[in-house]
């Protein structure tokens, strides 16, 4: 059966195609440590207009080429520029629609993550995914030995066995997918917390997620403890009191930290002051994905 999503993939391809018979499209690097041109042999660098490492395609004859690197080249540092960029952007979100587009979202506790989360999916089409509400809601659900074991592990400041949360994640994706093909794009918050999340994480979901970048809401550890101090008051959490708060900032520093660096050293990661106000934070927010969708 022909579904409506098919029916304008296929449609935007045609139309591609024919606009590509008469105009070209342009990938130059979008940022300074993204790989050179050079390292994909079948791209033709021009020599002059806008600009020497530019590469440019006439692409009714090279469509093949074209349609491979337009699905790939938003997880290189690279972005579309020419008269075609508005209706390249279009065709890739359709082809890349069925696999999930995944936004990293992290920070200390008390950083703003979830509040910043919220603003964003007000703004644009995403699905927020906390890591710990997921896990939280599991938690309280009647029966669930894997809620037990979170239990334990939370209240200890400890970071729960990542099988148990990427299995989490992983089903609120395709439950978000499979009621609207649309909702492809997904904030994960609160995850990969250490290097055993992001080893879990590629091991289960190689193939089956792109991570788009990270976005990371640095603040002080001061400014944490009295967010979540403040937020605690009211918030009914059992981890949002001092003598929790201060593991969860130590495991924090040893483990998230690290991640965040190793993602720096692929240019992925977005960082954000999160310390200033929610709408002054939210307006730097809202530069990067207006800027990388």
């Amino acid at each position: 059966m022909v579904t409506r999503f098919s029916r304008e993939r296929a449609r935007l391809t045609l139309l591609l195609l024919r606009a590509c018979s008469q105009q070209r499209a342009w990938f130059v690097p979008a940022l300074c440590h993204a790989p050179r041109f050079a390292d994909w042999p079948h791209f033709r660098h021009r020599g002059s207009g806008i600009s020497s490492i530019a590469t440019s395609y006439s692409a009714a004859s090279s469509f093949r080429s074209f349609i491979s690197d337009l699905l790939t080249i938003s997880s290189t540092g690279y972005m579309i520029v020419g008269p075609l960029r508005r209706l390249c952007n279009k065709v890739t979100r359709i082809f890349l629609a069925m696999k999930p587009q995944v936004v990293f979202v992290l920070g200390g506790p008390g950083a703003g993550k979830g509040t910043q989360c919220a603003k964003i999916v007000e703004n644009y089409s995403y699905t927020h995914l906390s890591a710990g509400d997921l896990l939280r809601a599991e938690r309280s659900r009647v029966g669930s030995e894997s809620g037990q074991l979170i239990e334990r592990y939370i209240k200890e400041g400890k970071i729960v066995p990542v099988e148990i949360t990427i299995n989490l994640l992983r089903m609120a994706m395709e439950e978000t997918i499979k009621k609207d093909q649309n909702m492809f794009r997904f904030l994960i918050d609160g995850f990969p917390r250490n290097q055993d999340n992001l080893q879990g994480w590629d091991r289960v979901m190689e193939g089956k997620a792109d991570v788009k970048f990270v976005l990371f809401f640095d603040c002080s550890n001061d400014v944490c403890i009295d967010r979540c101090l403040e937020r605690g008051k009211s918030s009914g959490r059992t981890d949002d009191n001092k003598e929790s708060l201060e593991k969860r900032i130590q495991t924090y520093l040893q483990s998230t930290r690290p991640v965040v660096e190793q993602y720096e050293k692929q240019g992925k990661v977005r960082t954000i002051d999160a310390s200033r106000a929610v709408n002054e934070v939210f307006a730097d927010v809202k530069l990067i994905f207006d800027r990388e969708g």
